[in-house]
Order: structure tokens, then C-alpha cells, then sequence
């Protein structure tokens, strides 16, 4: 099937050839196709409609920041957006585009441990499985883990301001990057050099981690790397309701007790595991991992089960926790659910204050069962003062087509960000917010908040050329 061509795009791949070598300028249709969605589920049923309005006008593939800058000169005389690509397991409707250039980062690939600092430098394009392999092979983990890991890239990560499953002892993103390399719209290349800390004025990363291609494209970071752990031990734990949970997680946090990795699966999300391992009925289901040395794993683990009893915890046999771990990648359940035609489903993470948390999961419950034939909610990263909640629904059209379930997910969409904002919380903790998401960033940041990125985006993108659409900012 041919997608409909840009008139143009001929003339365009001409210039760009004489930028990047011919084989890296994509123009056939089975490229454009691949590039024009990422895993959004508004994407995904438009790919399953034959509807290629996103797909881009060309593709191309640059191996260092100097071919960058060109292209970016180009479409900047020229008016062509440019979106900026890495592992394509975006959720949020943030790289799909019509009749744009992308920028795939993929060649920018090469990683450079620093042993003395315990850091790595990591080009854009480079895969998280494949980053975390070399690091283990030479002694060391990087320890973001999210779920989409083998195939999201380093570049992906800092854009999206992700976190990993293990953030608990690692970090968020803004935690990890210690250093960057980025083009800014108008080619300048901004250095940002590793230190362990500043306070000459304002932190000039905090613009790129978390942009989403609006304000650079990130072409290598500098992360922080820790010695494989001597040792990794599990708790799992039913609690007789979710808020008994939740005040066990507050508490250990609260009582500088930090879990790697925590996860409390609500009663509903917990229900299959429950049955399938014979635990309490109609409980709530925590996991908890602890990594690192031996000695302080050993008293997190004994103050850890003193906390979570107190609390009314009930300790269990760890093979569902074990079983998670086993599987934590598999996305798959949710794919096959979007395929069918009136079938739709997304994992939405927001997060509020503890004081905020069991209101925004009632809440946010409240509104989407009406609409969805399943609502499950896990708490997944707790703070000294807040949380998050990871709210995945899986709702059914009455009619058997795309369209109402297309409809259907911009209503469940609704519901759960307006909920979300009147209940205290963020609309996003880790996906970003691309364009799925955009139509709430006035209420996220508030009047002047909104206005300073507005300004933001226009003093570093006058041509506004990257990524447009991207938090509904209008040119």
C-alpha cells in the first residue's frame, strides 16, 4: 500500500544527501510506515485503519552532531518540522507527525565507561538492554530498569524524564544524568559538563531531561553507574485494604527504609495473583526488593518487616513477586487487547502527595469504571513525600469498530486527567506528555508556568521547527 507523498519530498531528500550519505535518507514506504506511530494507543488503531497521516516525509539517519546542525540549518530555512527518534516505545503520542523530517538517533552509539567517577558516556541511539549487558559485563549496572528497556534509548530517557523499576536505590532520570551533550533548534551545541554540582545559576539540563525533543535533541549523556550489587533480597506482603498498604509504604519511606523496588498492587489489580497463589482474599499485595551490600540489605530487610507488620502486614511465600519479576517486560497482554477493534487500553502514571494518594486512587477509580471493563492501579515509586499511581484500564466499545474505541479512550483519557488534577496530582510521573497529553498543561503548571515554557519554546525554536504539537504549545 502507497502512502500519500509529500510533493516536495524529492527535492528534500536531494539537499539532505548531500549532507548524509544516500543509504541513511529514507524515503520508501515500509520506512515511513514504521516511523510514523510508536506504541500510543490512538496510534496503534489508526495503524490497524490503513491511516498513514502521521507518517513522516523522510527519514533520516546522522552518525555525528555536525550532520545534525546541517539538517537542522536546512529545515530551518526551509520551515520543515523535524522530530527527533529513538526506540519508538513511546506512549504518549510524542513522535508521530506528518510530513516531517525524523531524525533517527540510533547511530549515535558509543559508550565510554569512566571507572575513576563512576559514570558512563552514552550516545542518544543506544539501547537500555544493550547498555545495561556492557555495564554488567565490566563490573557495573546502570539500574534503570523500565519497562520498556529493550527498546527505548538512552537519548528516550533523559527526553521523557523515565524512571525504572528500581528507582528506589538508583533514581529517577534527573538523578542518573550528571552531564549532556544537546543541539538546540538553531544548532547550537549545549554542553552541559559532568560535576557533581553547581550553583553558578540555573541548572541548564533541567531544560533538556524531560523535553521531549521541544527544546534539543539530546545527542549523549553522561549517567551515573554503581558496582553490580552484592546482593538482592525479596519481601511480599498482603495488607487487609490499599490504605493500610499505603500508610506501610509512607512509614518505611518516612523511616529512611528505601526498597528498591516497590510495588502495591490495589485489590482489584491484586485479585489474580491472589487466587493464582492462595493468598487472603480481597487484599491488597505488596513486593518489595532490596539491593546493594549485605549489611545494609540485612537491616533494611529486618527494619522493613518490623514496619510492614506494625502496619498490619501479613508476610507471604515470595513466588509472586518472583513470578512479576520473571515477566516484568511483557507489555503483551494490552497489545492484544488494542487489536481488537472496539478493544482499547493504557497505562496512565500520575502521582500526588501522600496526603493527596488515597483520595487520587478512589478518585481516579471513581471515574474510569464507568467507562472501562477493567481498572487496575499499582503504586510503584513512593518518596519521602509523595507517590505515584500506575493507572492501566482496558475498555470495550459497545460498537465493534476502531472509531468508537477511539472515541471511548478520549473519554476514559478525560476522566482520569481532569480526576487527577482536581484530586491534587501530576498528569504524567514518567511518560512525558507529548500530544496525547497536552490539552491539560495549562492546569498541570498554572498561568505563569505555562507562559514561561510558551516563552521558552519561542526564544529557543523561532522557527518552531522541533517536535510541534508537543504539549499543545501553538506557534
Amino acid at each position: 500500500m502507497s502512502i500519500k507523498n509529500n510533493k516536495t519530498t524529492e527535492s528534500v531528500a536531494s539537499n539532505l544527501r548531500t549532507i548524509i550519505d544516500e543509504k541513511y535518507v529514507l524515503t520508501d514506504d515500509a520506512s515511513r510506515m514504521i516511523y510514523s506511530r510508536a506504541v500510543h494507543p490512538l496510534e496503534f488503531k489508526r495503524f490497524q485503519m490503513a491511516d498513514y497521516t502521521n507518517a513522516p516525509m523522510i527519514i533520516v539517519q546522522p552518525e555525528n552532531s555536525e550532520q545534525i546542525q546541517e539538517i537542522l540549518s536546512f529545515a530551518n530555512v526551509n520551515k520543515i518540522p523535524i522530530v527527533p527518534y529513538g526506540g519508538g516505545s513511546g506512549i504518549v503520542e510524542g513522535t508521530a507527525l506528518g510530513d516531517c523530517i525524523v531524525i533517527d538517533m540510533k547511530r549515535f552509539d558509543q559508550i565510554k565507561i569512566n571507572k575513576e567517577n563512576n559514570t558512563v558516556t552514552v550516545g542518544a541511539g543506544v539501547n537500555g538492554r544493550n547498555l545495561e549487558e556492557y555495564l554488567n559485563q565490566n563490573g557495573f549496572t546502570f539500574g534503570h530498569f523500565p519497562q520498556s528497556m529493550n527498546s527505548a534509548t538512552i537519548g528516550g530517557y533523559v527526553a521523557t524524564a523515565a524512571i525504572g523499576t528500581f528507582s528506589g536505590r538508583y533514581g529517577k532520570m534527573e538523578d542518573i544524568v550528571v552531564g549532556l551533550e544537546a543541539i538546540l533548534p538553531t544548532g547550537e551545541i549545549l554542553k552541559v559538563k559532568p560535576i557533581p554540582r553547581r550553583s553558578s545559576g540555573p541548572h541548564l539540563e533541567g531544560l533538556l531531561i524531560g523535553s521531549e525533543g521541544m527544546f534539543g535533541i539530546i545527542t549523549e549523556a553522561i549517567l551515573k553507574i554503581y558496582s553490580v550489587p552484592e546482593s538482592r533480597k525479596w519481601l511480599c506482603y498482603t495488607f487487609e485494604n490499599t490504605p493500610k498498604g499505603l500508610k506501610a509504604l509512607k512509614r518505611l519511606i518516612q523511616q529512611d527504609v528505601r526498597p528498591a523496588l516497590v510495588r502495591l498492587y490495589d485489590e482489584a489489580e491484586a485479585e489474580m495473583r491472589i487466587k493464582k497463589y492462595s493468598l487472603p482474599k480481597n487484599h491488597s499485595l505488596l513486593f518489595l526488593a532490596f539491593e546493594g551490600p549485605y549489611d545494609l540489605i540485612n537491616w533494611q530487610i529486618n527494619q522493613a518487616e518490623k514496619i510492614l507488620n506494625e502496619c498490619g502486614g501479613q508476610p507471604q511465600l515470595l513466588d509472586a513477586a518472583l513470578d512479576w519479576y520473571q515477566y516484568r517486560f511483557d507489555t503483551s497482554g494490552m497489545l492484544r487487547f488494542n487489536q481488537e477493534p472496539n478493544g482499547i487500553a493504557d497505562s496512565l502514571e500520575i502521582a500526588a502527595p501522600w496526603d493527596k494518594i488515597e483520595g487520587l486512587w478512589r478518585n481516579v477509580r471513581a471515574a474510569l469504571e464507568p467507562l472501562a471493563e477493567v481498572v487496575h492501579v499499582h503504586f510503584s515509586h513512593i518518596y519521602d513525600n509523595e507517590c505515584s499511581a500506575y493507572v492501566i484500564f482496558y475498555a470495550r466499545a459497545n460498537e465493534g469498530t476502531e472509531e468508537a474505541a477511539i472515541s471511548l479512550y478520549r473519554r476514559c483519557l478525560q476522566a482520569t486527567m481532569n480526576t487527577c488534577i482536581e484530586s491534587g496530582g501530576t498528569i504524567s510521573h514518567h511518560h512525558g506528555v507529548g500530544r496525547a497529553k497536552s490539552p491539560w498543561m495549562r492546569c498541570e503548571h498554572g498561568g505563569a508556568g505555562w507562559e514561561t515554557i510558551v516563552k521558552l519554546k519561542h526564544a529557543l525554536d523561532p522557527n518552531f521547527i522541533l517536535n510541534p504539537g508537543v504539549w499543545g504549545i501553538e506557534k
